[in-house]
């Protein structure tokens, strides 16, 4: 059973579609140790899209396959199943894309699995969206670092629900149900602050190489000063 993410083909996956990826990767014929389930794999998404450095859906797979190492290839008997799942991934990482970065789209909500609480009401599982969202930092961490060093209240509930250090104090202080659906609730608006945070510093980027781009343009467009009415870099400037 899953909360979050509307489950509908505008925003990604169908349950159909979730379906499959499981039956997929965790069949006996797939030959896969330790494969993502949808929800690690959603976390994972939304942190490379996200996050500093450009990650492509391929080199993602790697990961989906194989959890710990990301290097385990699938034995799959049927032959196009590899490029089906690879289909059912790039169309999340672009619903996820589209949530997180466009503000005419509905907010990004991410996917979290559930089950039955001893009460009997719905739990919400934090913990694997959490690890999925964790590998994605790590396939990068050094360029994540000056964030995680700026703002590391940003990350805390990702590290408490997604790392063995976490989980031991989860063990030691279990959280009351009041504030594990406020985790729940501030996960999704910490996943969009992050985000709203590279995409700023990628922006920045952007603009400080177009200034340069148009300084360097406007100083080969001078005219020479020794008044021969020519190009700088093509009179005095090229010597």
């Amino acid at each position: 059973m899953f909360v979050g993410k509307a489950l509908n083909v505008e925003l990604g996956w169908s349950l159909d579609d979730i379906a499959l990826l499981e039956e997929a990767l965790f069949a006996e014929d797939a030959g896969l140790d330790q494969p993502m389930q949808a929800p690690m794999i959603d976390g994972l998404i939304c942190a490379l899209v996200s996050g500093p450095v450009p990650i492509t859906p391929e080199q993602a797979m790697a990961w989906v396959l194989d959890a710990e190492q990301g290097v385990q290839q699938p034995t799959f008997a049927d032959p196009n199943l590899h490029a089906r799942l690879q289909a059912l991934l790039l169309k999340q990482w672009q619903a996820t894309a589209a949530a997180l970065r466009e503000p005419d789209r509905p907010a990004y909500q991410p996917l979290f699995g559930c089950t039955e609480g001893e009460d009997g009401r719905p739990l919400v599982i934090l913990d694997d969206w959490c690890r999925g969202y964790l590998c994605g930092i790590e396939l990068a961490a050094s360029a994540w670092q000056p964030l995680l060093q700026a703002h590391p209240d940003w990350f805390s509930t990702l590290q408490l629900y997604g790392s063995e250090a976490g989980w031991r104090r989860l063990e030691q202080q279990p959280p009351s149900e009041a504030a594990h659906d406020a985790a729940a609730a501030g996960l999704a608006q910490q996943a969009r602050q992050i985000q709203r945070y590279w995409q700023a510093q990628r922006d920045a980027a952007e603009a400080a190489a177009m200034a340069g781009m148009a300084d360097r343009a406007a100083s080969g467009a001078a005219l020479c000063p020794c008044g021969s009415g020519r190009p700088y870099p093509l009179c005095h400037g090229a010597n």
